[in-house]
């Protein structure tokens, strides 16, 4: 990366991800004793749910305002403090000795995690129209990673912490935290030439996500990205116990197909998204990535045994991670190109938070689901990806004029 702003974000991003699969091996039983302990009024099982949809939640709610902030001061103060938030978040970690405060740690690190809108408009703010899709590719490379090397660390850190391995885990990731703070701080420069000065009241998340729905192209790729991580977080959230529960496989084997799709996503949306934008454009991209990550979902529970198991995964991550790694990119550099440049960062803080909700909605869709059938959850997610391509081969002729104008400007 020749561009020390696109290497901040990188790390900004990475670093928020990194954190966030930090916990993933820690989270889970954490809550559930400290909920047993604390006497909260819900049965303990629940608390995983209660804590996790809290995150996710902060998130839906402060995305769009923190986009519509960062078109008015600017991208950078809202990096800066996001990232500050999220110090404080995973130092609240280490030393949650009840279920409250757990909670309440989460909700911070929410907050900061909510940043993702100003990165994303930095870069529509650097970055040519035609380049739009491969530099938010990096984005998606960023969350790949955190993925791959987030729960292998947390693991690690909690086992060798001993009895301190809940400090160990908080502590090492606010640390990371500081060390991106300082690195923004010193080598991030302002990236909007021309702020908002138009002092608009930031709509709720809620309205104006109504309002968004309304607009032409806009409303339909929004729609498309909701069917897709909602149905993406019906995997995630079911994965690991189907897994444990029919095939026998242990949380660090579970870990190591995670890390995989990381991988796999990383290399796609880091590396071949340039390629791919080149030979397909970024509407192909959005048509092909639909189906491939609807045959990735619905074949995960079709294996039979545990010696066809692994010969089924990895057909199904493969075509997990490509159809990832074509989708992301795709909308919201379609969702950039299509809004105007005063207000990109509101418009990617609402597409962050539109998926936010949908990392809440799904997971409780999918815990239903899993109850009757182990295979509903992925197999409704599919359902969801072929809805999400309807609604984008009925967009395909706009969405072409829109690239096409695209490549001129660039």
């Amino acid at each position: 990366m020749k561009d020390k702003r696109i290497l901040i974000l990188f790390l900004t991003i990475f670093i928020d991800l990194l954190g966030f699969g930090i916990v993933i091996p820690i989270l889970p039983n954490l809550a559930k004793t400290l909920a047993g302990t604390s006497g909260m009024p819900f049965n303990p099982d629940v608390a995983v749910g209660v804590v996790a949809g809290s995150f996710s939640i902060i998130q839906f709610l402060f995305a769009p305002i923190f986009g519509a902030w960062s078109d008015r001061i600017g991208r950078r103060p809202i990096i800066l403090m996001s990232v500050f938030a999220n110090i404080i978040g995973y130092y609240l970690f280490g030393i949650s000795a009840n279920f409250s405060f757990l909670l309440f740690s989460r909700v911070i690190s929410g907050f900061g995690s909510a940043n993702i809108s100003a990165a994303q408009a930095y870069i529509a703010d650097i970055t040519a129209p035609a380049d739009r899709a491969k530099r938010m590719g990096i984005i998606g490379a960023a969350f790949g990673l955190g993925f791959v090397f987030g729960p292998p660390i947390g693991g690690w850190l909690y086992h060798h912490g001993g009895t301190d391995g809940v400090q160990w885990v908080g502590f090492f990731t606010a640390a990371l935290c500081g060390l991106n703070f300082i690195l923004a701080w010193f080598l991030l420069p302002e990236s909007l030439q021309t702020k908002s000065v138009e002092k608009r009241k930031v709509s709720t998340t809620f309205k104006g996500l109504v309002t968004v729905w309304r607009v032409d192209i806009i409303g339909e790729l929004f729609l498309i990205n909701f069917l897709y991580i909602a149905a993406f977080s019906m995997m995630q959230v079911n994965a690991s116990v189907l897994w444990k529960e029919k095939y026998g496989l242990t949380e660090y084997g579970i870990g190591n197909i995670f890390g995989f799709i990381g991988i796999c996503s990383a290399i796609v949306q880091g590396g071949l998204i340039g390629i791919f934008q080149k030979k397909w454009g970024v509407r192909k991209m959005l048509l092909m990535g639909c189906p491939i990550v609807a045959v990735g979902l619905s074949i995960i529970p079709l294996a039979n045994d545990t010696q066809t198991f692994y010969m089924v995964q990895a057909f199904a991550i493969l075509l997990l991670a490509f159809g990832n790694g074509l989708m992301m990119p795709a909308i919201n550099s379609l969702v950039s190109l299509n809004t105007p440049a005063e207000s990109q960062g509101q418009m990617l803080g609402m597409l962050q938070s539109l998926g936010s909700l949908a990392r809440a909605v799904g997971p409780i869709i999918a815990g239903g689901l899993y109850h009757y059938y182990y295979g509903l959850p992925y197999f409704s997610g599919g359902v969801l990806m072929m809805m999400a391509l309807v609604v984008a081969v009925l967009l395909s002729r706009r969405l072409r004029s829109t690239e096409e104008d695209a490549v001129d400007k660039g």
